[in-house]
C-alpha cells in the first residue's frame, strides 16, 4: 500500500509567536482550548494563574496559586471538545491508581472542577508541580543526559512500570513526555510569587496577533505566555527520581480500549500500529524505546521518516525482521492507521525495503567530548552562523549538558552542516562494554511477538542498568 502525501491545509487566523514551545493558537475556538491569562482566577477564586508550565494536544498546563492550601499547584484545563472524554478516563485511571496513592513515583490529580468559557465546558484538573520531562531533558542537540543518569532514570522507570504491571495494570500511553523527574528543595508553601519568579523565570508574554490584524475574538487570549524555565536560577532543584504522569490510556490488562490508543507513532509497540489490542507487552515495548531515547538522544526511529502506525511497521520488519504469521493480512487506510478489509479506502500492507540495524543505532551514541580544551570558550559565531544557546548552569553539568553549545574544533554541535556531521561522527561513542550490554537489553525487548517478550519485573536485573564505567562529569567541566 503506498500512503498519500496530501493533507488537508487548515486555514490560519494568527500569527506565530518567538516564544518557542507554546500551545497552537489556531486551537483556541470552540471547542478548543479556555483563553487563559495571568491573574486569572478560577473555582471560586480559590486558584490564580501565575505562570505556564506547559501545554500538550488536549489541554494546558498553568502554575497557580492555591489560596485554600497557600501553596502552589498545576492546573490542567482541558479542551471543551475532549472534556468529558477525558473526564471520564482520568477519574478510571484515578481509581486504578489508589494502590499507589502514597507512592511519589505516580502522580494523579489532587481534584478537579469546571468552568464555562467561550470555547464550551471545560475539565480542570489540579495537579501537583513536577520538574521537566524525560522528552525534553533528552532531545537531540538541544538537550542531553550524562550515561549515568541515563541508566539510574531507566532503572526506575522499569521498576515503576513493573510495580504498575503488578497490580493488572497498563500504563497505555508510556512515552518520555510522560515519564518528568520530580523536584527536590523547594517548598512551594513558603514562596510568594516573586520566589516563583526568580525560580522559573519571569513570564514572557507576546500579544497574540491575527493575519488581518483585528484583535482577537472572545475565544482567544489577547496575548500568548510562554512556559517556564526550570534552569534559570541555576539551581540543581531537580532529584534523579522519576514520577510516571497522565494514566489517562491506562487500562485494566485483558480489558483494552477497542480503538488505537492516542500514542504517537513512534511510541507504538507493533502489535498495536497493525491495529490489535494493546496490553503489559505493548508497554515493555514503549519502555524500550524510552530507554533509547534517554540514553541517545533521539528516538529508536529518529533518522526515520514515520509518522503513522503503517511506517512503525515498515521499520520494526526491517530491523527486527517478519510480523508473526498469527496476525494474517493487514490492512490500512490513506492515513496510515489499521482498518478492515471491507474498508473502501482499506489497503493490504506490504513490505517496504528500508533497512535499519540495532547495532548501528546503539553503536553510533555519542556523548560529550569531555576535553576542556575544546570545550571551554563559547565565543560567540559570526552573525551568519547563527544562535548559540548557553550551556547548562555549572550546578547541573553532572546531570545535563547541551550538544549545540559545545565547540569542536571551531564549530559548534548545534548547526547543521557538512562539517558539523563530521565533527559530530568525530565525537566519542558509547563503550564497547556498555554498547553489548544496551543492544543485549534492547534485542530481548525488540521482539515483534508480544508473548516473547520479557515482563518488564525481569528486566530490572539486566546488568545495562547497573553499568558503572562512566562516572558523572565533573560540574567543573567548561561546556
Amino acid at each position: 500500500m503506498t500512503l498519500s502525501d496530501s493533507e488537508s491545509v487548515r486555514s490560519t487566523r494568527f500569527l506565530p509567536t518567538t516564544l518557542g514551545e507554546v500551545e497552537d493558537a489556531e486551537r483556541y475556538e470552540n471547542g478548543g482550548y479556555h483563553p487563559v491569562f495571568l491573574g486569572d482566577l478560577y473555582d471560586g477564586g480559590r486558584y490564580r494563574v501565575v505562570h505556564k508550565l506547559g501545554s500538550g494536544g488536549f489541554s494546558v498546563v498553568w502554575l497557580a496559586h492555591d489560596a485554600a492550601l497557600h501553596t502552589y499547584v498545576a492546573l490542567k484545563m482541558v479542551m471543551a471538545d475532549h472534556s468529558a472524554e477525558i473526564e471520564a478516563k482520568t477519574t478510571h485511571s484515578h481509581q486504578l491508581l489508589s494502590p499507589f496513592q502514597a507512592d511519589e513515583r505516580f502522580a494523579t490529580y489532587l481534584r478537579f472542577f469546571h468552568i464555562e468559557g467561550p470555547n464550551g465546558r471545560h475539565l480542570c484538573l489540579v495537579l501537583p508541580v513536577l520538574g521537566p520531562s524525560l522528552y525534553e531533558l533528552s532531545h537531540d542537540r538541544e538537550s542531553r543526559m550524562s550515561p549515568w543518569l541515563a541508566r539510574r532514570v531507566s532503572l526506575q522507570v522499569a521498576n515503576a512500570l513493573a510495580d504498575l504491571h503488578s497490580k493488572g495494570l497498563v500504563h497505555g500511553d508510556f512515552t518520555p513526555q510522560n515519564i518528568v523527574l520530580r523536584l527536590q528543595g523547594v517548598d512551594f508553601g513558603a514562596m510568594s510569587d516573586a520566589d516563583v519568579y526568580r525560580l522559573f523565570g519571569e513570564p514572557k508574554i507576546e500579544p497574540l496577533e491575527t493575519e488581518n490584524g483585528d484583535a482577537p475574538g472572545p475565544e482567544a487570549p489577547r496575548s500568548m505566555v510562554g512556559k517556564v524555565d526550570f534552569f534559570t536560577s541555576g539551581r540543581d532543584m531537580f532529584s534523579n527520581d522519576i514520577c510516571l504522569i497522565d494514566f489517562d490510556q491506562s487500562f485494566v490488562s485483558g480489558d483494552p480500549p477497542e480503538k488505537l490508543l492516542g500514542t504517537p507513532a513512534e511510541w507504538l509497540a507493533p502489535e498495536v500500529a497493525a491495529g490489535r489490542h494493546a496490553g503489559q507487552a505493548s508497554d515493555v515495548w514503549a519502555l524500550g524505546v524510552t530507554i533509547m531515547r534517554v540514553r541517545q538522544g533521539d528516538s529508536l526511529f529518529a533518522r526515520c521518516d514515520f509518522s503513522t502506525p503503517w511506517h512503525v511497521l515498515q521499520i520494526a520488519m526491517s530491523a527486527f525482521g517478519e510480523l508473526p504469521p498469527s496476525w494474517g493480512s493487514l490492512y490500512f487506510d490513506y492515513d496510515g492507521n489499521p482498518t478492515r478489509p471491507q474498508n473502501p479506502e482499506a489497503g493490504e500492507f506490504k513490505e517496504g525495503t528500508a533497512e535499519h540495524s540495532l547495532t548501528e543505532w546503539v553503536d553510533s551514541i555519542w556523548d560529550h567530548p569531555g576535553s576542556l580544551d575544546e570545550t571551554k570558550g563559547l565565543p560567540q559565531p559570526p552573525g551568519d552562523q547563527g544562535y548559540v544557546p548557553p550551556p547548562y548552569p555549572k550546578d547541573l553539568a553532572s546531570k545535563f549538558w547541551k550538544p549545540g553549545s559545545v565547540r569542536v574544533n571551531g564549530l559548534y554541535l548545534g548547526f547543521y552542516d557538512d562539517d558539523v556531521e563530521q565533527v559530530v561522527a568525530g565525537l566519542p561513542k558509547i563503550s564497547p562494554h556498555e554498547a553489548s550490554l544496551l543492544r543485549d537489553l534492547l534485542s530481548k525487548i525488540f521482539e515483534l511477538e508480544p508473548s516473547k517478550r520479557p515482563t518488564a519485573r525481569e528486566l530490572v536485573d539486566h546488568p545495562w542498568f547497573r553499568y558503572d564505567h562512566q562516572a558523572p562529569l565533573l560540574a567543573s567541566v567548561e561546556q
